[in-house]
C-alpha cells in the first residue's frame, strides 16, 4: 500500500494529460451501427449507445479520481509523515474507490456493450472494476483494523491491497478507452466525461 501512495501521484499526472488530450483517433459510428446487425452474448450490447456508455464510465471512476485527488492533497501536504492522517487518507480513498469501481462494473454491465467491437473492451472494463471494487473494500478493511501508533505500522500497511489496487490500472484503462475510434470519440462528447476532464485539468494547474 505505501508504494500504491507513490502510484497515486504517477497516476494523476498522467491522468491529467491522458484525459484532457482526449483520444486522437477519428470520430466515426460504424462500430456502433453495426452493433443493430449483429448478436452477441450481451443482450443490451447490440443497442448500447457509445456516448451513454462511455459517460456510465466516466460516472462510476470519476469518484475514484476525485480520491486520488483528496488523497494527494493530505499527503503533500505533511500526510505523509503523519500515520494516523495517512490511515484517514487512505481509508477514505479505498473506501471511495471500493464503492464506486463496483458501481462502476455493476453500471456498465447493465448498459452493455456499445458495438460488437467493442464487446471484448467492454467485458474486460467490466471484470476490472468489479475486482478492483472487492480488492479496495477489502483493502478498506485492513486498513481500518490499523493501529497508526503501532511500530510495524508501515510494514502492515505495505501489505494492504494488490494489483488491482494498483492506480495505474485505472490510467491504463483509460487509455484503452480513449484509443479506440468510437469510443474516444464519444468519450469527447460525453458531458460526464467532459466534466471528469475539466477537474482534472484544474489539478495540473
Amino acid at each position: 500500500m505505501k508504494q500504491r501512495i507513490a502510484l497515486a501521484g504517477v497516476f494523476a499526472a498522467v491522468l491529467v494529460t491522458g484525459a484532457c488530450s482526449g483520444s486522437s483517433g477519428p470520430a466515426g459510428s460504424s462500430t456502433a451501427t453495426s452493433g443493430a446487425t449483429t448478436t452477441t452474448t450481451t443482450s443490451a450490447a447490440a443497442s448500447a449507445d457509445p456516448v451513454k456508455w462511455t459517460g456510465t464510465f466516466c460516472t462510476g471512476i470519476a469518484p475514484s479520481i476525485e480520491g486520488v485527488v483528496k488523497l494527494l492533497q493530505t499527503l503533500l501536504g505533511g500526510g505523509a509523515t503523519d500515520p494516523a492522517a495517512q490511515k484517514a487518507a487512505l481509508l477514505e480513498y479505498a473506501t471511495t474507490s471500493g464503492r464506486s469501481m463496483a458501481d462502476a462494473g455493476a453500471k456498465l454491465a447493465e448498459v452493455g456493450a456499445p458495438s460488437p467491437n467493442a464487446q471484448a473492451l467492454h467485458d474486460e472494463l467490466v471484470k476490472f472494476f468489479t475486482e478492483s471494487g472487492k480488492t479496495w473494500t477489502a483493502a478498506s478493511e485492513g486498513l481500518a483494523k490499523l493501529d497508526p501508533n503501532d511500530p510495524e505500522f508501515a510494514t502492515k500497511l505495505e501489505q494492504l491491497g494488490g494489483d488491482e489496487a494498483d492506480p495505474t490500472e485505472l490510467q491504463a484503462q483509460i487509455k484503452k478507452l480513449q484509443d479506440d475510434p468510437v469510443l474516444g470519440a464519444a468519450f469527447k462528447e460525453a458531458p460526464e466525461c467532459a466534466a471528469m476532464s475539466e477537474k482534472l485539468k484544474g489539478l495540473g494547474g
